[in-house]
Order: C-alpha cells, then sequence, then structure tokens
C-alpha cells in the first residue's frame, strides 16, 4: 500500500500527538508498552529520541514564552477600574 503526502503527514501527526500524551503519563503502563512497540516499528528509535529532543527544547522556549505572556495580564488586574480606557 503506497501513502500519498498527505496521508504520511497526517501519520506522523497522530504518531507525535500519541508521543505527547505517553510523555504525559496518558496511558497506562501496559498501553504505554504497547504504543512504543507500534512507534518502533514504524519510526526508528534514533529519529524517535531527536524528535523528542527538538519537543523538550520546543516545550523549554514555550515555557518562556508563555511567562512572557502572562505578565502583562499580571499587570492589567493590577490596575484601577477606572484606567481601562
Amino acid at each position: 500500500m503506497q501513502l500519498s503526502p498527505e496521508q504520511v503527514q497526517s501519520v506522523n501527526i497522530l504518531l507525535s500527538a500519541v508521543q505527547v500524551a505517553q510523555r504525559r503519563g496518558a496511558f497506562s503502563l501496559q498501553d504505554a508498552h504497547t504504543l512504543q512497540e507500534a512507534l518502533d516499528r514504524l519510526v526508528p528509535r534514533e529519529e524517535q529520541q531527536r524528535q523528542a529532543a527538538e519537543a523538550a527544547a520546543a516545550d523549554a522556549s514555550g515555557d518562556e514564552a508563555e511567562a512572557v505572556v502572562s505578565l502583562p495580564e499580571d499587570d492589567v488586574d493590577s490596575q484601577p477600574a477606572g484606567d481601562s480606557e
């Protein structure tokens, strides 16, 4: 069976979602093992490790961005109600 580029992209998105959910503890240990075996059949372990490192780096930079974004919200809450104009 030959997959179209769109289908390959869809499978990659699903695999990424499974990996994120697995890292966040969404699955039981047995389910996580079954999913990891399926991932190993589709994606070489080295590629999985590379993607995990990239995701961790993106998460770290995303946390910093969230902290910066949340600062103005704190400032808005501390302003008197009459200064909202």
